[in-house]
């Protein structure tokens, strides 16, 4: 897709798109209500969201609550991190993180999920559809990094709060796309 460049890396709904535009702009660490107020206008129109700012509003404020946005806050910290790595031959993995921070162990990526209706909707169903995109991710920033990835979360926000979960066992994961990849399967350009 050949968006413009405050739309790369940006696709899903219009909601998770506004979403995820505030939360690549406030202070995630304790944002002033009218930066997040501002921000979330900015995005609503952007989006051609007017009128739904409150439901917005509360998907932050689900993100800003998540116990990965809070250690993230106080940690060094990225957003929307372009990430792409060569493959071999003519194939590169790229993407964007929308969280990337570093812990005392290695680095975390936190991928912001916008579709659950709830805290008590059937994540294990979403963590697994999402787990291909975040094993690539890991194996992106990892090796463009050179250091160890130890954690992949999906932060799920739903209008009851968030819902932080690991994806399990994260090795795994990574060697299953490293292994799809350098087999050349195209269904890695699908996630």
């Amino acid at each position: 897709l050949d968006l413009p460049p405050w739309q790369k890396g940006r696709y899903g709904s219009a909601q998770g798109r506004a979403v995820h535009g505030v939360l690549q702009t406030i202070d995630l660490g304790g944002p002033h209500p009218d930066d997040i107020a501002a921000a979330v206008a900015s995005q609503a129109a952007a989006e051609g969201l007017l009128g739904h700012e409150a439901q917005i509003r509360r998907l932050v404020g689900a993100a800003l609550a998540s116990p990965t946005v809070v250690a993230a806050a106080v940690a060094p910290h990225w957003r929307e991190v372009y990430v792409g790595v060569p493959l071999g031959g003519e194939r590169t993995l790229e993407g964007y993180v929308d969280l990337l921070y570093r812990r005392h162990d290695g680095l975390v990526v936190a991928d912001y999920k916008t579709g659950p209706t709830g805290v008590d909707d059937d994540l294990d169903t979403l963590v697994e559809r999402y787990r291909v995109q975040g094993a690539a991710y890991a194996l992106a920033v990892g090796r463009a990094t050179g250091e160890p990835v130890v954690d992949v979360v999906f932060v799920f926000l739903t209008p009851d709060g968030p819902v932080d979960r690991a994806l399990p066992d994260l090795a795994t994961a990574v060697a299953d796309v490293a292994a799809r990849a350098a087999a050349g399967d195209e269904r890695l350009a699908e996630t």
